[in-house]
């Protein structure tokens, strides 16, 4: 008999091992991840950024032209009217009217006709660089083959470029011509797009 209580004994404490053993266990794999996780959940849905492909046409970029310098009057020989007195309406144009020959007159209404806000403005979209070099080379290439075009910094995950238009164009059909030239340059040139 005294070897079947040391049996039981042997058993009872084979148990509370292995019962001991399973809680430091499931203390290991349960408890102690979430105790020493320090990394923050997830703080939202992924953001989600979409960029349309210039071929698309309803990619709209409002550029605006340099603004043009106001011509300048040489001091002698000009003649401007006095302003009203006190009490007199002033004229309906609020401008002073400067007295010069035709020539210059001529310069500027030009002026004006530039300095004023054109809504029907067409480009055609070329090329986004991110090396500066390349973008002089293909404004001289553009140039040295009478196509004005213009930049705009556009910022982009892998940094920011340089993007090449060809334009503005007073008319789509001028642009259009400009892209057949261009494409005849040997140029892949993108969709003409409104201004």
């Amino acid at each position: 008999m005294a070897e079947s209580e040391e049996a039981l004994q042997l058993k009872r404490r084979a148990r509370r091992r292995l019962v001991g053993a399973i809680a430091l266990v499931s203390f290991v794999v349960i408890i102690l991840p979430l105790i020493l996780d320090k990394e923050p959940g997830p703080a939202g849905p992924p953001l989600s950024v979409q960029i349309p492909s210039q071929e698309s046409g309803s990619f709209n970029t409002p550029v605006l032209p340099p603004a043009p310098a106001a011509p300048v009057a040489p001091a002698t020989g000009n003649k401007v009217e006095s302003a009203p007195a006190s009490g007199e309406q002033p004229p309906a144009k609020a401008e002073p009217a400067v007295q010069e020959g035709p020539k210059a007159a001529g310069k500027t209404e030009g002026l004006r006709a530039q300095a004023a806000p054109n809504d029907q403005t067409w480009v055609v979209a070329l090329d986004a660089f991110s090396d500066k070099k390349n973008v002089k080379q293909l404004r001289t290439r553009l140039s040295a083959a009478g196509v004005k075009s213009y930049t705009e910094p556009v910022k982009t995950s892998k940094g920011e470029l340089t993007r090449v238009r060809a334009g503005p164009f007073a008319s789509k059909e001028a642009a259009e011509k400009a892209r057949a030239k261009l494409d005849a340059m040997g140029l892949k040139p993108g969709a003409v797009a409104n201004r």
